[in-house]
């Protein structure tokens, strides 16, 4: 039991690993040896667990698609219009691209290698038809307006959700001409994701549903 624990937490230590070489080197620039030397892991122990890079990103790809379908599950929970449901869930899923490691290096590599239509592995694909099955309700309860094609409207919402993390973090304000140069050591807040996609779905939302906004 003991050494199947330790298996498994140095099968984690890898996946945690490869997913930050892959965010920060994308699929071609990572390498085995600099993964195994992050997870502090012999590359013996890595093929032990993984026989190629390929796998390993599968891996990374799998455990994204996991944590992200959960979240998005817990959200369909809730007794809330569906619009606002599918609102909560784009605001989710950026928030996990920003913060979560595994997650944002998931979604890279869907976009970086060639992935099966799969939702267990294709994290685009898996939220996408979360959106568009969220978005069926919302059309079935009301809250979204009865012209809009709800397949354009989830891939829409994934649009967004997506372009987020290749936005500039340009700052939250600009200095006013009276005001004085900042100097380099004067820092402005940079917009988050977060902030991007409410922005974006302010402009978006009167076209999509007339639930005022909250």
């Amino acid at each position: 039991m003991v050494k199947q624990e330790r298996s498994e937490r140095t099968r984690r230590n890898l996946i945690r690993a490869a997913s930050t070489v892959f965010d920060q080197a994308g699929y071609e620039g990572a390498t085995l040896s600099v993964i195994s030397e992050r997870a502090q892991v012999t590359k013996g122990a890595l093929f032990f667990h993984f026989s190629a890079k390929s796998d390993l990103a599968r891996a990374v790809q799998a455990e994204a698609c996991v944590t992200s379908g959960a979240a998005l599950v817990e959200l369909t929970r809730r007794e809330t219009p569906a619009f606002e449901i599918a609102t909560a869930m784009a605001h989710t899923l950026v928030g996990l691209l920003e913060t979560d490691l595994v997650v944002r290096a998931g979604a890279r590599l869907t976009q970086e290698i060639r992935t099966p239509d799969d939702p267990s592995l294709h994290c685009h694909l898996n939220w996408l038809g979360a959106l568009h099955g969220t978005l069926r309700r919302a059309s079935r309860d009301g809250s979204l307006l009865p012209e809009v094609d709800v397949r354009a409207a989830a891939a829409l919402m994934l649009s967004m959700i997506t372009g987020t993390t290749a936005l500039p973090r340009v700052p939250t304000s600009t200095p006013r001409p009276s005001q004085p140069p900042r100097t380099p050591h004067s820092h402005s807040p940079r917009e988050t994701g977060d902030q991007w996609l409410t922005r974006m779905l302010h402009l978006t939302r009167p076209a999509l549903s007339s639930l005022p906004a909250r």
